[in-house]
């Protein structure tokens, strides 16, 4: 008797060791599986916030106080504004950058509506003050770009300026339309447009002009 007794107490030990664990097994399993998902779920947020941060429409806005210059191109004629090249440079503000510096080309033609500037190569004129700043392989399609001078920079592409001269034909107001087509820094492959307002001094070439539009980076 004594010996089935003694017996039975490991297989009781035993039995109440595995109940035990199946017990703890079964309180902290959802637990685990619990913290698990939510670090799935944090992950996935985190990464959700980071790739909507770096996509994200934003406002954008610059004005600049510029300087122009003329470059006679094919088919000039002396006291002529067409077909001639119309680059310049200025110092201002922009949205994003702060403190920014413009580089700018274009070239004017008469077209249906009168005098208009299209989209010239803005390195065709500023390719050495451009990479001393190390912006270089640039598009040809680029004809302006904005920068910080600290590895930022915003690429434009104009699409149409309209040109107006006054009476006297010492002031010129243009409207123009945009299209951001790229940057560097953390303006790499930016998209976007905008809406160009301005004017110059036919005599001096000075002048100032406003972005405001959109800008995807």
């Amino acid at each position: 008797m004594k010996k089935r007794q003694l017996l039975q107490k490991p297989a009781l030990i035993l039995s109440a060791a595995l109940l035990l664990f199946s017990c703890v097994q079964e309180t902290e399993s959802p637990l685990i599986q619990e913290d698990a998902n939510r670090l799935t779920l944090s992950n996935i947020s985190t990464s959700g916030e980071e790739n909507l941060r770096k996509t994200a429409e934003r406002n954008y806005s610059e004005r600049f106080e510029n300087s122009l210059f003329m470059v006679p191109g094919p088919g000039y004629e002396e006291g002529r504004p067409d077909n001639a090249f119309y680059p310049g440079s200025g110092n201002g503000n922009s949205t994003h950058m702060g403190k920014a510096l413009t580089f700018i080309n274009q070239f004017a033609r008469f077209g249906p509506n009168g005098l208009e500037t299209i989209a010239a190569p803005v390195t065709m004129i500023f390719s050495k003050e451009l990479a001393a700043i190390g912006l270089t392989d640039i598009p040809m399609e680029v004809s302006s770009i904005t920068t910080d001078r600290k590895g930022n920079s915003v690429w434009f592409k104009s699409i149409s300026n309209q040109v107006v001269f006054n009476e006297t034909g010492t002031r010129a107001e243009f409207k123009a339309k945009v299209e951001i087509i790229g940057g560097t820094g953390k303006f790499l492959n930016a998209s976007g447009s905008g809406d160009v307002i301005g004017f110059f001094n036919p005599t001096n070439g000075q002048g100032a002009s406003t972005i405001k539009g959109r800008i995807s980076y």
